[in-house]
């Protein structure tokens, strides 16, 4: 889940970016639009920081990185330590990762189409 916050971000900077492109003729809403240019291009810009930066430190996250809610305690059968165990599917788990980046890509085409 930690590389899904990366995809809001540019979820986000996207949706200003066309809100941008759809706001304007008059003085007031013009500034508007240039501020969610400034605020969606700088979303953009967190979103590839954030890609970058988890990228990097991936082993650093997966071993502290832990939603105790969706684990479960499992005796291990070969030496009979409890071992905490991720218990989410894997249906589950490409949803929450291909949602995303779907709705990312179809709006960066909106946004480039404009």
């Amino acid at each position: 889940m930690a590389r899904v916050d990366s995809l809001i971000w540019f979820l986000a900077g996207f949706a200003q970016l066309l809100l941008a492109g759809v706001v304007g003729g008059d003085p007031v809403l013009d500034f508007l639009a240039v501020i969610l240019q400034g605020t969606g291009s700088s979303s953009l810009v967190l979103g590839v920081y954030f890609l970058i930066f988890i990228a990097r430190h991936q082993k650093e996250f997966r071993d502290r990185y832990s939603k105790i809610e969706k684990t479960s305690l499992v005796r291990n059968e070969s030496n009979g330590e409890l071992e905490i165990v991720d218990v989410t599917p894997r249906v589950n788990k490409a949803l929450w990762y291909s949602i995303p980046v779907a709705l990312t890509f179809l709006s960066a085409f909106l946004w480039l189409a404009t």
